[in-house]
């Protein structure tokens, strides 16, 4: 078991060395800034907001699926 987890561990970190943390040229920011009126909001902020809102929720839903799934683990799964 332990064997797996260092193999996952390393695996991570060279996923995340390996990942350009350069800027990308053009991005989301350009795509709200040029068509802001296409997504129905008035302002530029909301819209923003709006438009990232279900990504947000998705990964607070994750994190705490992921921190309820690990203290049921950590604490032995169901007692018979």
């Amino acid at each position: 078991m332990k064997k797996v987890a260092l193999l996952l561990t390393a695996a991570l970190g060279f996923l995340l060395l390996s990942l350009t943390y350069s800027p990308p040229y053009e991005g989301s920011y350009t795509y709200y800034v040029s068509h802001w009126e296409e997504i129905g909001v008035p302002n530029l902020v909301s819209a923003i907001l709006a438009g990232w809102r279900a990504y947000d929720s998705l990964g607070e839903a994750s994190l705490l699926f992921t921190a309820v799934t690990g203290f049921y683990i950590l604490l032995g799964g169901k007692k018979k």
